[in-house]
């Protein structure tokens, strides 16, 4: 009789555990709800990076060509810039967006690349979460104040004559914010180009980018400061 109970329980436990795998993998034997669900997940796609490039220099020495100034798409943005002048640059981008045109500044809160000399480029990699119209601008001395400077529109559009507007407001023509010209008494140049106001010519030195650092004439010992 003990081996006939032990011989009729084990048949019966078998039975118990079939009973309770099919209970838990639901009805036909599929998966458990849970599983379907962690399975359905897919993995978070990498955010879309806007690369656009950047020549310093060209079309004319202090001017910068944009592949894109318009309508670029608010998030990650990568400039991919190069230094195709003969005097040395580099590229910024200002942070807060501008509410117009006329309100571009020659200096303000931002990132910037390293200043590059003729044939370098250099990588600024930088988030522009917020749609507006934010300035790019070069910060060597008294660039920016003559017109290496503009618009970005960060998911708005930026139009060519709010383009001229940007390069020109605070300009040292005169008919922006304040900035002057100062004209060299010697060494047969161009004049310096845009000192900021308060900044006066010093006696040595070469950071204005007229004909000495472009090469077509002798060295002036001028510049901005």
């Amino acid at each position: 009789m003990r081996r006939l109970s032990w011989r009729v329980t084990v048949p019966a436990l078998g039975v118990c555990v079939a009973v309770g795998l099919l209970a838990a993998l639901g009805t036909g034997g599929s998966a458990p709800a849970a599983v379907k669900r962690a399975a359905a997940v897919k993995p978070a796609a990498n955010p879309k990076v806007t690369v656009l490039t950047v020549t310093a220099g060209k079309p004319s020495e202090l001017a910068f060509k944009l592949s894109k100034t318009s309508m670029v798409p608010a998030g990650t943005v990568t400039f991919k810039v190069t230094n195709l002048g003969v005097a040395f640059h580099n590229f910024k981008v200002c942070t807060i967006p501008v509410p117009s045109a006329a309100g571009a500044k020659n200096v303000c809160i931002g990132k910037a690349t390293a200043i590059l000399k003729k044939g370098q480029s250099a990588t600024l990699t930088l988030k522009l979460p917020v749609a507006g119209k934010y300035e790019f601008l070069c910060t060597v001395s008294g660039h920016a104040a003559a017109g290496m400077k503009g618009l970005i529109g960060v998911g708005v559009a930026v139009t060519s004559s709010e383009e001229k507007m940007a390069a020109s407001a605070g300009s040292s023509s005169g008919t922006g914010g304040g900035t002057t010209t100062t004209t060299k008494s010697s060494g047969g140049g161009t004049g310096d180009v845009g000192c900021p106001p308060g900044v006066t010519v010093k006696s040595s030195g070469n950071a204005d980018a007229d004909g000495d650092e472009l090469g077509t004439e002798p060295d002036d010992q001028d510049g901005c400061v």
